[in-house]
């Protein structure tokens, strides 16, 4: 839906991202808009982008964020875009594998289609890529330029994507269960010589000299094939081998296509390391367990006004999906740190388009410094936390203080845990583990209210004492 009319927009009154190098255009938000500023030089090819089709049968593929012409005015600029804003804005870091090799192939489809009106994607990384709940959608139309036709079949941001995307997904099937995460947070943290030293593990046999020389043979080959045209020329055209460049670019080029990254990206066909959790929920039918069937009534009774749900430690995300189909909950997302667990919680709610699965430790969050932290941008009526406080607590040395505050950042009105007054019970009462004098549950209450409303509290289970809350001065 187009915004309705509003006054031209001064840039002093507008916000924008800390770091960009789109040539095409400039990122402005306003209040709860989202704007694209073209820059002159590259109105007409953005027009064309959208007069020839090209962006009506991306959006309407499912594959880019709802983008349109608009009416409003921004000083200094004549043609303006706008987007419809994503909610709950994530990043590449808190994908599963299963998200991650989706994103990549919406990436790749994209690019297919752009090609049928002359365009491709240049500036190819995942975070160019977001999901809106369950569905990844592609939403940085300046990466967009028109296709150089020197280039042949050449995709020019094949190693933009193969160093973005291929990358953690081959390091996910190798077994690697937190390289993935680590690239992109942590820039050269394992460098695309790493991958190539990693694939091409026998060239190690031939020393470090020739290896390394191997390594600048591939990577130049690599550069200069997918190079632009005008870009080798102003590197190389005075070079007197230059007619040999141009014969191995044009040799080569063809090896880097979009149809090349799209078999890469299918022969990954799943992650393989292991995970303490990823099982957890596997026997788990919450239809069939009273606890669950408890906290659903009260979710719909003492939460009555709520609609947007935050689960942490969801693992596989069966309850979280049960809460949707029979609460008046509308929207989940769904937490947690095991990444195959959580990867399993996407693949089985893919379908749901009210449900986002988030890879996130949520005492020990990761996150770029210029990023917005999860808190800010991810907001819920409650936060919901089952079955996790005992381990925090008694395993882990987190502070109750510490939990408390994490649970009241992500909700506005109401959270929804657990304590476990047994601890590590595992359900032989003739063997429970010792607790420390402090862990009761009048201290957990006592806790809870200094930072929450107390609104109720009963025991659902040997070993399940619910308390709901409501936070403070909301």
């Amino acid at each position: 839906m187009k915004p309705q009319k509003m006054k031209k927009l001064k840039i002093e009154n507008l916000k924008t991202v800390t770091f960009s190098i789109d040539e095409v255009c400039t990122l402005y938000f306003y209040e709860d808009h989202v704007f694209r500023a073209v820059n002159k030089a590259y109105e007409s090819d953005v027009k064309k982008m959208f007069d020839s089709g090209m962006m009506k049968e991306l959006i309407n593929q499912g594959l880019f964020v709802n983008t349109w012409i608009s009416d409003v005015e921004i000083e200094g600029y004549d043609l303006v875009l706008e987007h419809k804003k994503v909610e709950y804005w994530n990043y590449p870091y808190e994908w599963s594998f299963s998200m991650l090799k989706d994103a990549a192939k919406v990436v790749l489809d994209v690019n297919i289609i752009a090609n049928k009106y002359g365009f491709e994607l240049y500036d190819v990384h995942a975070e160019n890529v977001v999901y809106d709940m369950n569905t990844p959608l592609y939403v940085d139309l300046g990466s967009l330029s028109k296709i150089d036709p020197a280039n042949g079949k050449c995709w020019s941001g094949y190693l933009n994507f193969y160093n973005s995307f291929y990358m953690p997904l081959y390091l996910y099937e190798k077994g690697f269960s937190d390289l993935p995460q680590t690239l992109y947070l942590y820039n050269g943290v394992f460098s695309p010589r790493d991958n190539f030293l990693l694939r091409y593990r026998y060239l190690n046999l031939f020393g470090s000299k020739i290896t390394s020389l191997l390594y600048k043979l591939y990577d130049n080959s690599r550069r200069l094939s997918v190079g632009r045209h005008f870009r080798v020329m102003e590197k190389f055209g005075k070079h007197r081998r230059i007619k040999i460049i141009l014969a191995l670019k044009k040799y080569f080029q063809d090896f880097f296509t979009v149809n090349k990254a799209y078999r890469l990206i299918n022969s990954i066909k799943k992650s393989s390391f292991e995970s303490y959790w990823k099982d957890y929920h596997s026997g788990m039918e919450p239809e069939n367990e009273k606890r669950f069937l408890r906290i659903i009534s009260l979710i719909k009774s003492k939460l009555s006004d709520a609609t947007i749900l935050i689960e942490l430690a969801s693992n596989q995300g069966k309850f979280a999906a049960y809460i949707l189909g029979n609460t008046q909950i509308k929207k989940i997302i769904a937490t947690d740190y095991d990444k195959n667990a959580l990867n399993q919680l996407y693949l089985s709610n893919k379908g749901n388009k009210n449900f986002l699965p988030l890879v996130y430790d949520f005492v020990r969050p990761n996150g770029k410094r210029v990023h917005q932290k999860i808190e800010e941008r991810i907001q819920g009526d409650a936060v919901l936390a089952l079955a996790v406080t005992h381990h925090l607590l008694l395993t882990q040395g987190v502070s109750l203080t510490r939990i408390f505050e994490i649970l009241g950042s992500l909700t506005h009105k109401y959270v929804v845990v657990e304590f476990m007054p047994l601890g590590l019970y595992f359900g032989d009462m003739d063997n429970i583990p010792p607790v420390p004098k402090y862990y009761t549950l009048e201290w957990f209450k006592d806790e809870f209210s200094q930072y929450f409303e107390h609104i109720f509290d009963e025991e659902v289970e040997i070993n399940r004492h619910l308390f709901i809350g409501k936070v403070k001065n909301c």
